[in-house]
């Protein structure tokens, strides 16, 4: 195998010249010198002997190379063993030849410290010589390539950082002030450079040439005092066998690792201690310095880092040894910080479905790190995560025009619009996309069904929704509003930017619950349109009111009245609830055609409930704890998934009318059809005998005597007995909005999301906007989370038939049961 080598360039007899606080190297010779890529300290220093003709004995040699750490200010960095040559090589072996980074070499009189006799200039090539014997250091342009900067991003379990990767062209230019003191080796610690640090001047700092001392050296140093430590260990052999475990720990930190700000150096440290089941502490740190120690001294573990460039940091230093006691390690760990697990746990809780309590927390800490952490300490932790992910409450009222202007400009045709009081203090939010207003328009049934409910976050409030059924009896969302509360105030906005949106919209139809809110108001804004109630509210206020059990008779016939399509249906159940005339005139005082589908003047189709706004509002009940922007991020989420998905469905499709609601109503009711016998009364008219109710079908006004003909707007089993004895296509007679073409006409329009807030490009108009959160009274304590279910909504406790006890049926039942006594 071929030894890998690399050219060094070597410049010698100059001198340095300072002018204006900046040190430059001018004149001397130069010498070309090929080296392994693997070669020793000592090896390199040999060579340099060789080249300089100086005497190994009397002339001491410091090795030093050059490094741009801010504008205009270079440090020499100097060479005194092994892991600094293998750093000077790896920075300079693949870097170009015009950005080789300097190597300084300095050969003084062993007698003299500071006094420089000659100085020698190194540089390194690995393919060519070409440069000139006079190198001029603040000139040089030192380029790192492919720095592999790591940045954590609080993600636990990324990867440690490899060595110094140098292929990515990064220009560094200025010039140093040329003092010794100035001139830092790549693993002593450097002279305090005007930090600020209360405990002054780092304890046994080493500067220039100095070696670490040693195990020895730092015993030798001790008092016999200080020998006996908390164990009472009088010497080292003692000291290792009385409990002390020594393990050579290896992280993945490495001298030359680069990092992207001390904090995230620091968040490495943290990872490594809490891997390697130790405890370190901070002995020295400022803005340009960081040295951090074992917690067991004098066990010799270490990590010295100093600042590169304005904000990355360099391992310049670090003893992997460890002599830690092991009779003092415990289940608590220093290093196991909030913000620490915080980082751990983004992955987790990126998803608001996502259920994880502070006591998984506690749980995972406890198998991943093998440490326990409070329950304070984990909650902190998980609020810390969620404010890294989402950002605070109340930035996201801040960027809501940002965010608004953006999604209008993702998807064409878009209404928001945000409302405030005088003191910009947020009022109301109302938005609804383009594509789903386009949709509603060309491919829905006239038929909104709307509701309101509690949002969770911090300022509280409620959303307002609007939705409308496809011919697929799939939610379609229309538009969604944020509020105080439900007042008329509220509502009449909502209403009003709902009617800007769609505009005039013949023979809609409007279904809300009981609220007298929207009761005062929706007339106002669509006068022309007609106004339902949901008969599963009224049923449970009938139930309220008149504290009827739940499988009460009366109930029975309200659910059939309200659902019959011709009035003689409804008349026939109706008159059962008149024997209770208290119910009946209950029912007459809110109003029949409110909730009948049969004394309704308009078409109210097969909507009879609010179930499509209750859906969605289940669908976003995670969503709802999130902040504003992040809640309208999710709705707009969730629209993109489902136009997505249902365009596929639509496309897909192979029938002529939508699979799960026309086509298979229409195939339910030819298995009656079948059965039944049509009588021709003329060219257009025909009936057929049903043996409950016969229906006479007029094919020309599309009409039949049940009326649910004309009021789904589906063939009734009746039309599709008389198609069937036509022989024509039952298909020509469902309207429009069940086929499969306004199907996917509903859904043909892409929503885009909106790009993560960095990539905005907002004008200053918007972006000067100011929108404070709501003025709101947060009470103290827990919130609620989960609503209070209505009378009749609760779940029913089922009894077993066999044994009579709760909780199984008789198919379960284990218990035993008393012998009946036959005499």
């Amino acid at each position: 195998m071929k030894m890998e080598t690399i050219v060094i360039l070597v410049c010698y007899n100059g001198k340095w010249v300072t002018s204006k606080k900046m040190c430059k190297y001018e004149g001397g010779d130069s010498k070309g010198l090929i080296v392994p890529r693997t070669i020793k300290f000592a090896e390199l220093l040999d060579r340099v002997h060789q080249i300089g003709n100086t005497n190994i004995r009397e002339d001491k040699i410091c090795l030093k190379f050059s490094v741009l750490v801010a504008s205009n200010e270079w440090k020499h960095i100097k060479i005194e063993d092994d892991d600094d040559v293998n750093f000077f090589m790896k920075y300079n072996s693949e870097v170009t030849p015009s950005k080789l980074a300097p190597l300084l070499v300095s050969i003084e009189d062993k007698g003299l410290t500071n006094d420089v006799v000659h100085s020698m200039h190194i540089t390194t090539d690995s393919s060519r010589m070409g440069h000139s014997s006079v190198a001029i250091v603040e000139s040089n342009e030192v380029t790192w390539n492919n720095t592999n900067v790591t940045d954590l991003g609080g993600e636990v379990g990324t990867d440690f950082m490899d060595m110094i990767d140098f292929s990515e062209v990064e220009e560094m230019h200025g010039g140093d002030n040329g003092t010794e003191r100035n001139e830092v080796s790549v693993y002593s610690a450097p002279p305090n450079l005007g930090c600020s640090n209360t405990a002054g001047q780092l304890p046994k700092m080493r500067l220039g040439g100095e070696s670490e001392p040693t195990r020895q050296h730092y015993w030798s140093q001790m008092g016999e005092k200080n020998r006996y430590n908390a164990v009472g260990v009088k010497d080292e052999e003692a000291y290792l066998d009385s409990g002390f475990s020594r393990s050579d720990w290896n992280p993945k930190i490495t001298v030359g690792q680069i990092f992207s700000s001390k904090k995230t150096l620091l968040t490495e440290l943290r990872l490594t201690a809490l891997r390697g089941h130790f405890e370190f502490k901070v002995q020295f740190s400022c803005t340009k310095r960081l040295l951090v120690v074992c917690s067991q001294r004098p066990c010799p573990w270490r990590v010295r880092a100093s600042r590169i460039g304005e904000y990355s940091f360099v391992i310049v230093r670090c003893t992997t040894v460890h002599e830690c006691d092991l009779r003092f390690v415990s289940d608590k760990h220093r290093q196991a910080t909030a913000a620490l697990v915080a980082s751990s746990l983004k992955r987790k809780l990126k998803d608001c479905r996502t259920i994880y309590t502070p006591s998984d927390i506690m749980r995972d800490v406890k198998h991943n790190f093998g440490c326990t952490i409070h329950y304070s300490k984990a909650w902190k932790a998980r609020e810390l995560a969620l404010l890294s992910i989402r950002g605070s409450t109340e930035e996201a009222y801040y960027i809501l025009p940002a965010y608004c202007y953006e999604l209008e400009r993702m998807n064409p045709g878009t209404k928001t619009d945000i409302r405030t009081d005088e003191n910009n203090h947020f009022v109301y939010l109302f938005m609804a996309v383009g594509a789903c207003i386009r949709g509603f328009r060309s491919s829905m049934r006239p038929v909104i069904a709307v509701d309101a409910t509690h949002l969770k976050s911090k300022y509280k409030g409620v959303m307002f929704v609007a939705n409308a059924f496809d011919g697929n009896r799939n939610i379609y969302p229309l538009a969604f509003g944020i509020g105080d509360l439900e007042t008329d105030a509220s509502w009449h906005w909502f209403f009003t930017k709902l009617h800007e949106a769609i505009g005039e919209c013949p023979n809609l139809v409007i279904i809300s619950d009981r609220n007298v809110s929207i009761e005062n108001v929706w007339n106002k804004i669509f006068p022309t349109a007609q106004h339902g109630i949901c008969f599963y509210h009224m049923k449970g206020n009938m139930k309220r009111t008149f504290k009827l059990k739940k499988r009460d008779h009366i109930l029975m016939h309200f659910e059939k009245a309200a659902k019959s399509y011709s009035i003689a249906e409804f008349d026939g159940h109706f008159r059962k609830i008149k024997r209770k005339e208290h119910v009946a005139q209950y029912l007459e005082e809110a109003g029949l055609h409110k909730w009948s589908r049969a004394h309704m003047d308009g078409r109210r189709y097969n909507v009879m409930t609010t179930n499509i706004a209750e859906s969605i509002n289940s669908v976003l009940r995670f969503a709802r704890m999130l902040p504003v922007v992040h809640l309208i991020g999710e709705i707009v989420n969730l629209l993109v998934k489902w136009f997505t998905e249902r365009r596929e469905l639509a496309l897909n499709c192979t029938t002529t009318l939508c699979p799960n609601f026309g086509e298979k109503k229409l195939r339910n009711r030819l298995e009656d059809a079948a059965r039944m016998n049509v009588v021709k009364v003329n060219n257009a008219q025909y009936n057929v005998l049903d043996g409950n109710m016969d229906g006479l079908v007029d094919l020309t006004n599309n009409s039949c005597s049940c009326r649910k003909f004309q009021l789904e707007q589906l063939p009734c089993k009746h039309v599709v007995a008389v198609c069937r004895f036509l022989k024509v296509s039952v298909y020509a007679k469902a309207s429009r909005y069940y086929t499969r073409k306004t199907w996917m006409d509903a859904y043909s329009d892409s929503i885009y999301p909106v790009q993560p807030h960095g990539m905005w490009d907002t004008p200053e108009d918007v972006r000067s906007r100011v929108v404070l959160p709501p003025v709101a009274r947060v009470m103290p304590g827990r919130r609620k989370k989960l609503r209070i279910p209505s009378q009749g909504e609760g779940s029913i406790r089922r009894k077993c038939s066999r044994c009579g006890s709760a909780g199984h049926n008789k198919s379960t039942c284990k218990n035993n049961i008393p012998l009946r006594n036959v005499s």
